[in-house]
């Protein structure tokens, strides 16, 4: 894709999701991770709920960007809650560096570019779908 936009006028936005949730999926996908650490794996529980990357898709599109721009899209909190420090050191010991981040239940992954140049903010998170012990909420409703 970049030669293509450095031999051209193209432009170009690559979305890079994490796990997607929806309505339906929340219980099954990430509520083993709520209920088990070990559950999380390599991704740490790092999860994006379907709407909140449909807004992603949206900026992109909106956007007057430039180029070619990659963006990582994910919640800003792992599922379950967890630290992210001892998630990552019960995952892969001390082989991986983690990084300094805004919450303990931070995700393994930065979206911080795509808040700085789409203006992109998550707004949805596994607490509005299921309760601490990773089952469906009575009334799982999506705020729009």
């Amino acid at each position: 894709m970049d030669a293509a936009v450095r031999r051209s006028d193209l432009r170009c936005v690559s979305i890079r999701p994490s796990w997607v949730q929806h309505e339906g999926t929340y219980e099954r996908n990430l509520g083993p991770v709520v209920r088990d650490a070990a559950a999380a794996g390599v991704s740490l529980g790092s999860y994006i709920d379907v709407h909140d990357l449909a807004d992603a898709i949206v900026l992109s599109v909106e956007s007057a960007l430039e180029g070619h721009e990659v963006f990582y899209i994910a919640s800003p909190d792992n599922a379950g809650g967890r630290d992210l420090r001892e998630l990552a050191k019960q995952t892969f010991g001390d082989a991986v560096e983690v990084r300094p981040y805004a919450r303990v239940d931070a995700s393994a992954i930065s979206c911080d570019k795509a808040a700085r140049l789409l203006g992109w903010t998550p707004r949805r998170s596994w607490r509005d779908y299921l309760d601490a012990d990773g089952v469906t909420l009575p009334i799982a409703v999506t705020s729009d």
